[in-house]
Order: C-alpha cells, then structure tokens, then sequence
C-alpha cells in the first residue's frame, strides 16, 4: 500500500512545535533520537544560484540561511552526521558524530554564488552516490534531508535513483526542503519524501518562521518524552532515590515515603506521627509503653504501674479526689465504692506490689489544712482497701497537701486535677 505524504505546512509545523515545547516545559521532558544517522545533501547545480523569480537571496543563500539556523536546533544526541554536496559529490564533513560547533564552521562555507550556466544539475546521481558514505556509516535508521529546488538536466532520473539506493539501503527516509518555484520540480521532491515516509516542506516557510523550523527539526531528529517516573510518585527515576515506593503513598522530593517524625517509621506506616526527635519508636512508629498504660515511657513518670490502672498525663496511677470525697469532706462517696473496687482488684491480681496512698489538694484554704485533708483522704482510702482484705503490710497512707500541683491552681480545671489520690508503687 502507498504511504501517505508527509507533507508538513507552515501552520502544522508551528502547532507541533508550540505544543512540544510546551509540554517540555510543563513535564520536564526529555529528548529522545528518532534516527541514528543523518545527512545534509546540498545542490550546488547553477539553477540553485538564481534567485526565487528575481528575489533575493540566492536559492543556495536560501538553503544556507536555513541550514545555519537548523543546526542551532539539532540537539547533540550523538548522531553519525554527514554534510554532502553536488556536483561534484563532495563529503565536507563525516560521517562523523555530531556536534554542532564543527558542522556550523563548514556550513558557514558554503557558497551563495557560483557558476550558472553549464552546471547542470545531476539530481540522481547525487542521490545514487549517496550509497558510497552510506555504506561508511553505523547501521541503523538513516535521515537524508535534500536541500534542492528539485531540478534536474542530467543523468538519472531522481526517483528512479532514489529507488535503486534503497534496494541497498532500506532504513532511510528522504525529508525535502524545496527551494523550487516550479511545481514540476516541487512535485518531484514531494514525491521523494512521499516515497520514503519522509517530510517536504518549503524551505521559504522555514526562513521566515522560527517555530516552523523548529517543528521541522524535531519531526526529522527527535521526540519529546516524558521522564520515566516507575513507581508513580510523581519524581522521576533519575532523580528517584526510593523507586520502588507503593502506589498512593506520599513522598518527598527525593522520591522517598514521608517520615514527618524522622523516627525512621515512614508516615504511612507510623500510627504515632509526632513522636518527639530521639525518642525510641517500635516497627508502628510509637514510643515504647512498657506498663501499657498508654502513656509512652519518655513521658510517664510512674513507670511501673499494674496493668488496669486508671494513670494520669503523666502515667501514674491516680484517682480524682472529687470522684472519691465531697467538698472538703474525708468521706468515702458510696458512687465511689466501684472505683476503689478495681483497686481491689489490681492488688489482689499482684500481690507483690505494695503502693503508698497519696493524698493532695488543691491551693484553696490554708496550708496546714490543705495538709490535714490530704492526709485524712489518703487514710480513708487506706482504711477501704484493708476493710476489703488487702493487707495492711503493703499499704502506706501519705498525706501531701498542695505541695504537688499537676496543674495550674490558676483556674478550676487545675485546681479539679490537683485535688487527688494516687497509689505509687513501693520498692
């Protein structure tokens, strides 16, 4: 089946850049070559020294200009590049691999004007001696861009040579930049890129507009590809220190899980996201509980509590004094008969331990009465627990006053925390 012409207008060229390049932009993308090798074939034949019906410049001023222009567009992605012209067929440089410094200092070479008449034009045979560089260069996909206006007067015919070099050399693509103003001769050229699944484009439109240049050039040599980004975590794999990140989990710019703690437990995994700097945390990112009392080690102050005791903030093993007594009562509620109880339990079920009953108050009223009720509260509680059977050999009743504050006595809620009992366990 015939291949479709790749003919590419002006406006086409322009959208296929802008959006390229925009996309670059947005997604930090990245060249890829679409060809392995390329050559520049010039026509140096006498009807490349006229001019476009009477303008100027020349059509090889034409040719050159583009030419100058192009090679600031090729990206150096190590290429085997040829520069090649006829009549005579000349190689000025290569194969070689590209780079662009040394191919502008040959193209700055080229000549504007020369011998018109009697310098015909061998269209063909400059296509079928192509076949001697490319049997010199690296197998693979090959782009031969022809700057021509597409006469021809002498040997071969054009596509006929064409035909035959790819009999020989099937991995090349012929991409046309007419500098013809005949459509005879346009044809021709057009049909050459037809036939080889290859690019035509006037080389006016490529003089007067920047974008539609620079879509020509990407077309023939490169595409624009995403950044590979595996794991999906939105950093690229070169950049990518933990690439292989689960799907959904977030990540910071260098690719790796978040650990907003740094406790080194990632946080999608840490069911305790705030742990202080330096402290200890388990496989679930948490500190240490070794009463399991749910106050973490580094902050409980009472460390050896009994399993089942009520604990305060700070993890002791503490009862309000306003759910045990009245207002400045010393007697036991019976609604606190319950709490006392589990006590009870606690005791019995450890029979090892031994605990002082501490008994604090508030700042309310004066000291020395702060620390006779404390000492009176300490001891009822001592008085219930012995009257339930636990002995009195492992209890001491403590009375402390107001000199403990675990709260503010600026306000109620403080002073409600301070007024309290608590049970610490004894050597």
């Amino acid at each position: 089946m015939k291949k479709k012409t790749m003919t590419l207008t002006l406006l086409s060229l322009t959208l296929v850049v802008f959006f390229s390049l925009t996309e670059a932009l947005l997604a930090q993308d990245r060249l890829v070559p679409k060809v392995d090798n390329f050559i520049l074939l010039i026509d140096e034949s006498g009807s490349m020294f006229l001019t476009q019906q009477g303008g100027v410049p020349t059509k090889a001023g034409m040719a050159k200009g583009i030419l100058i222009e192009m090679n600031e567009l090729i990206p150096e992605l190590d290429y085997i590049g040829v520069i090649q012209t006829f009549p005579p067929n000349k190689i000025l440089v290569g194969p070689k691999r590209y780079d662009r410094n040394s191919f502008a200092k040959v193209i700055e070479e080229l000549p504007v004007k020369g011998t018109i008449f009697g310098n015909r034009t061998p269209l063909g045979t400059g296509i079928l001696d192509l076949g001697e560089v490319l049997k010199e260069m690296p197998r693979g996909k090959t782009a031969i861009i022809i700057f021509s206006d597409g006469e021809e007067n002498l040997g071969v015919e054009a596509l006929k040579a064409l035909d035959k070099l790819r009999e020989k050399y099937s991995n090349v693509s012929f991409h046309t930049v007419s500098m013809s103003d005949k459509e005879k001769e346009r044809a021709t050229l057009r049909e050459m890129s037809n036939r080889t699944d290859g690019i035509y484009v006037e080389g006016s439109d490529l003089l007067s507009d920047k974008m539609a240049l620079e879509g020509f050039v990407k077309e023939v040599f490169y595409l624009v590809q995403a950044p590979l980004d595996s794991d999906g975590d939105g950093v690229i794999d070169d950049v990518d220190k933990c690439p292989n990140t689960p799907r959904g989990m977030e990540v910071d710019a260098q690719g790796c899980p978040l650990d907003s703690d740094g406790d080194g437990v990632v946080n999608d995994a840490d069911k305790c996201p705030s742990t202080p700097p330096g402290v200890p945390v388990d496989a679930s990112g948490c500190p240490p509980d070794s009463d399991a009392d749910g106050v973490p080690d580094y902050l409980d102050q009472c460390p050896s509590t009994p399993k089942g005791a009520t604990v305060n903030e700070v993890g002791c093993w503490s009862l309000k004094a306003t759910m045990l007594f009245d207002t400045n009562s010393s007697y036991i509620k019976d609604a606190a008969h319950p709490l006392l109880d589990e006590v009870v339990t606690i005791l019995e079920k450890n029979p090892q331990i031994k605990v002082e009953i501490q008994g604090y108050a508030d700042n309310t009223g004066t000291a020395d009465y702060n620390q006779w009720l404390s000492e009176r509260r300490a001891k009822r509680v001592m008085d219930y627990l012995v009257a339930k059977g636990i002995g009195l050999e492992r209890l001491q009743a403590k009375g402390y006053g107001s000199t403990r504050p675990v709260a503010s006595n600026a306000t109620e809620e403080g002073r409600a925390q301070n007024r309290r009992v608590e049970l610490k366990r004894m050597p």
